[in-house]
């Protein structure tokens, strides 16, 4: 990760290109002025070289036009005396400060030199130049072919050194003499080199004035990049610094970033708030869906207590009407015993007829009171079913709320994806919470499975109790007979055999009955177990809901909305 802050980079990758920009311009126009003095130097050179030219040239023809009179006599005079006259004319001409003509055959016999007179008369066809150049042959033959330079290498003795030469001849015909001039060249470049000078000075002058306005110009464009950047950077900071508020701070998702421009920075602002827009209203969401929630569990708390209470009660009641069977059973017992006594016995019919009587009373009595506490265990199995139909709309509701946290959980999940790094902190808040969903989910299955159940298992409850409750109003109506025929025995003991018939086939129906209303108690107290259960589980998932309200409450709790 790089070190630099965005504004170091944003100034870094304006100046940096800017600065190489100048240099690389700095030395393109000292290149070119540099390039440009080269070519002026040699201008110059040429210029001067072509001025010596002319100047030695134009020195000659002003010779031989002023030795076109002493020519002339040619005809009149001797050879020798016009060959004399025109030596004399040559060693007395100069120009340009000690600069002298020399005059030679074709031969290279020096007919004439104006600076060493004692070279006349010698043959210098060979002689050499510092090189080994034989410049006199060259001049001969530039002056043959009607008038040339040649440049050489000869000691100078103002210097004491071989500098460089030039010399012009041409043909002087009157005589065959290769009439020349020569002049020093190496002024040429100390001219040039006095001139270079002064280029390069002014190189580095315009180098220096060119560098001082590209270090104002870098300057001024650093000045300007720090104002734009700071316009830049601070927008960018703000965003910066409220998502960090929101993810290591107070979560507050109130705050909105002021829009100061409408570029990509401004664009990027006005995204930040409508994200935290939906932040907010999302978190709101399921503030209100946690709420609703713990109002939800709540009333599932009501109605497990109130379910716990229908149980025990159950419990209770099953317990005396398992008891009134089993005393039911054993007053039929009885009366079977009766009966079978009043076969063998009909001497004592009467006596065992009170006795009778008194039992069948009894038993009226008991199956009554069966009877009212089968219609109250009727009903409380009744309030059971209401009370889970109740549970079940309770789950119901707490099925739709998981629904919608998970559905809240997934547009949260997917707000922070979009938010990208910055928003992995609430996508696993998200997940979290659609996690505690599913499981909110699961659970609410569970228990409606076991709602379902508890129902199924109360409504065969009332079934069995509507059917006790028929069979005893059956033996009521049956010990009424039994009543009437007691009453009867007394006034016919004739008829007391047939009556203990009956009244032994009616008490062994009353013991078989006995027997199934105790078996259907049995399954109604184990229906009844069931459910106390079903109701210990759901206390359990609705505390695991309880503490899933608390976890979400507790998440909700870090953001400000």
């Amino acid at each position: 990760m790089s070190a630099f802050s965005l504004k170091t980079k944003i100034l870094l990758l304006v100046t940096v290109p800017m600065f190489i920009t100048v240099m690389l311009v700095m030395w393109l126009v000292s290149a070119k002025i540099h390039e440009l003095g080269q070519t002026e130097m040699e201008d110059l050179r040429s210029f001067i070289y072509e001025g010596k030219e002319v100047a030695l040239k134009n020195h000659v023809e002003i010779a031989t036009s002023l030795l076109k009179p002493v020519l002339a006599q040619k005809d009149s005079i001797s050879r020798e005396a016009l060959e004399a006259k025109v030596r004399a004319f040559l060693h007395s001409s100069l120009y340009s400060n000690n600069g002298y003509f020399f005059a030679m055959t074709p031969e290279g016999v020096m007919s004439a030199h104006g600076a060493k007179q004692g070279l006349v008369g010698k043959n210098l066809l060979n002689a050499k130049d510092a090189n080994g150049f034989h410049f006199l042959q060259e001049i001969i033959k530039k002056g043959k072919n009607g008038g040339g330079y040649v440049k050489y290498i000869w000691n100078k003795p103002s210097k004491n050194a071989d500098v460089g030469k030039l010399a012009y001849s041409k043909m002087l015909p009157e005589l065959n003499w290769i009439v020349g001039a020569g002049i020093y060249i190496d002024d040429i470049d100390e001219k040039v080199a006095i001139a270079a000078a002064e280029v390069e000075d002014q190189v580095k002058n315009t180098t220096i004035t060119i560098g001082l306005v590209g270090l104002g110009f870098i300057i001024v464009a650093i000045f300007i990049s720090i104002i734009i950047t700071n316009r830049t950077i601070k927008p960018l900071k703000a965003t910066a610094d409220a998502l960090h508020n929101i993810s290591k701070g107070e979560g507050d998702l109130t705050q909105r970033l002021e829009v100061m421009s409408h570029d990509e920075v401004g664009l990027m602002s006005q995204s930040f708030n409508d994200f935290a827009g939906k932040i907010q209203s999302l978190v709101a969401d399921i503030s209100t869906g946690i709420t609703d929630l713990s109002n939800s569990i709540q009333k599932m708390n009501q109605v497990v207590s109130k379910t716990n209470a229908n149980v025990t009660q159950q419990r209770h009641e099953t317990a005396q009407a398992a008891t009134a069977v089993n005393e039911m059973a054993s007053a039929a017992q009885e009366v079977a015993e009766n009966a079978a006594g009043a076969a063998n016995a009909a001497s004592s019919a009467d006596e065992e007829a009170q006795k009778g009587q008194c039992t069948v009373d009894e038993t009226i009595t008991a199956i009554n009171s069966l009877s009212g506490e089968i219609n109250q265990s009727s009903g409380v199995i009744s309030s059971l079913q209401t009370d889970a139909d109740k549970i079940g709309d309770v789950v119901n509701v707490i099925n739709d709320i998981a629904d919608q946290t998970n559905l809240l959980a997934l547009n949260a999940a997917i707000e922070a994806a979009r938010a990208g790094e910055q928003g992995r902190g609430f996508s696993v808040v998200a997940d979290e919470v659609r996690t505690l969903a599913n499981r909110t989910q699961q659970s609410t299955d569970e228990i409606r499975g076991m709602i379902e159940s508890l129902q199924s298992g109360s409504r065969q409850a009332v079934s069995v109790m509507d059917s006790s409750r028929n069979q005893s109003i059956l033996t009521v109506e049956r010990a009424a007979n039994a009543s009437e025929s007691l009453n009867t025995i007394t006034h016919s003991v004739s008829t007391i055999t047939q009556m203990n018939t009956q009244i032994a086939s009616a008490a062994e129906q009353q013991t078989s009955v006995a027997e199934e209303i105790s078996h259907n108690i049995q399954q109604v107290a184990n229906i009844a177990e069931h459910s106390a259960a079903s109701a210990e589980e759901l206390s359990n998932t609705s505390n695991e809901l309880s503490q899933l309200e608390g976890r979400l409450s507790s998440i909700v709790g870090q953001f400000k909305f």
